[in-house]
This record gives C-alpha cells, sequence and structure tokens, in this order.
C-alpha cells in the first residue's frame, strides 16, 4: 500500500470559500501578513477568481468575506472590495494552466532579500520543492495595477513558482490550495535560512544533489507534504479561530 496509509485530515468538510479563507489565516501566522499588504487569487475554472477581500488582514478573513473577481479584475461577488493590484494575478492565471492558486505577499525575509538582491539559497531538502522553478523579478516598476504590467510581469515569472520581486516581496504559484500553502511556507522559510546564514557570515550553500536526486526529492515532496502540511495548519487554526468558516 502506498505511503503515507492513514492520515488525520482536517475533520470536517469544507466548502472552497471555507478553505480559500483557512488559506489566508495560515499564511498569516507563517509570515506572510503584512497588515493590509498582499493578495490570494484561486481560479474557479468558470472565469472568475476568488480573491482576498481589500481591508482586512489576513488574519481576520472569514469564508462570507471572500470576493470574487473576474478575468478583468472586477468584483462580481462579495461584500468588500480587492485590490487595484489583483492585475500582479490575473494575467498569471490567464497565462498558466498550472497557476491554479497564487499568493503574492512581503513576507519579512523574502522581502529583506528582494530588498539587497540575494535571491533565497535551496539549502535545506524542504526547500528542494522549488529545484528549477526559483526566479528573481529585478526590475522594479512600481506597483501593477493595470493588465499590461501585468502581462509584462507573467512574461518575465515565465514558469517559475517561486518569485522575488526585486524591492517589493513575493509571489507563489501553485495548482492546489493545499499545495500553494506549503510552497509559500516553504518559501518564507527558505529566505529565513539563507538570510540567518548571511547574518551569521558564512553563505548559505546550495543542497548537494545530483539533478536526478533533486528531481527525486521534489516529487516526494510534492507528492507527500502539501495535503498533510494543510490538514495541520488547518486543524491548528480551527482549534482557535473556528469563526474562519463563518
Amino acid at each position: 500500500m502506498a505511503w503515507p496509509r492513514k492520515v488525520p485530515g482536517v475533520g470536517i468538510a469544507l466548502t472552497d470559500p471555507q478553505r480559500f479563507a483557512l488559506a489566508h489565516r495560515i499564511l498569516a501566522t507563517e509570515g506572510w501578513q503584512e497588515n493590509l499588504s498582499g493578495h490570494l487569487t484561486w481560479d474557479r475554472g468558470d472565469g472568475t477568481y476568488y480573491c482576498t477581500p481589500w481591508g482586512l488582514w489576513w488574519e481576520e478573513v472569514r469564508a462570507s468575506d471572500v470576493m470574487t473577481v473576474d478575468v478583468a479584475g472586477a468584483v462580481v461577488d462579495g461584500p468588500w472590495d480587492v485590490t487595484p493590484a489583483v492585475h500582479l494575478h490575473t494575467e498569471i492565471h490567464r497565462a498558466r494552466p498550472d497557476a491554479a492558486v497564487i499568493v503574492h505577499g512581503h513576507p519579512f525575509a523574502a522581502t529583506v532579500l528582494a530588498c539587497i538582491g540575494q535571491p533565497p539559497v535551496i539549502s535545506h531538502q524542504n526547500s528542494c520543492i522549488f529545484d528549477r522553478e526559483l526566479v528573481t523579478v529585478d526590475e522594479y516598476e512600481g506597483t501593477i495595477e493595470d493588465a499590461g504590467a501585468g502581462t509584462s510581469l507573467t512574461e518575465r515569472v515565465g514558469g517559475a513558482t517561486g518569485i522575488q520581486l526585486a524591492h517589493h516581496g513575493a509571489i507563489v504559484i501553485a495548482p492546489t490550495i493545499e499545495e500553494a500553502g506549503y510552497k509559500a511556507a516553504t518559501y518564507e522559510r527558505m529566505a529565513r535560512f539563507t538570510l540567518a546564514a548571511l547574518h551569521a557570515g558564512t553563505p548559505a550553500s546550495p543542497l548537494p544533489l545530483t539533478s536526478t536526486e533533486r528531481a527525486a526529492l521534489k516529487h516526494e515532496l510534492r507528492t507527500n507534504a502539501p495535503a498533510a502540511y494543510w490538514d495541520g495548519a488547518a486543524r491548528a487554526v480551527l482549534r482557535t479561530n473556528p469563526d474562519v468558516l463563518d
């Protein structure tokens, strides 16, 4: 029988808006919340996307707060507004079938690295989930608030799933909400390792594996880690903040 044979799960059935709201709470605890800045989107497969409500901190988003926007970034459902920077996501969604979920924010360590021009280093085994999928967009052109700017960014991102934005922050891309949560948490942890190594005076060294070994480890991580991470992180939020489901 394939491993793992049995995992605890979340314990309750969740709607997609509840899962999307949970993603905000989880990533807030992982360091991705910077007051009002940053946003998540999730392609619903019908030409619309769930989007972070503008004006709420990630740690207070509930299922009833979740916004829905169309491909142009216009609000079609929900009680609030959305950031004009939503075009940072919509054009990537349109260009890449694998980009079902996009996380953008300014987590501390990742943003420090972005401000000093130091890409995060794949030095720890879990960071290998980003093997051959990291890129730095080193042109800073201010905020992205129209489709044209979003298209330009999309071209520079290419097929990457972990993106450093110079003097700005980071983007993480994934095909599922579970993988997006795990990869976003792992990206900031990778950045913290890189930054801590610089503080210690010894730059982090890349993971000493062959390309074949790295590919195998990456496959193992993608197969086994995201769902188990998500379930545990969701349980932790629900124990203390069940209002996220409202």
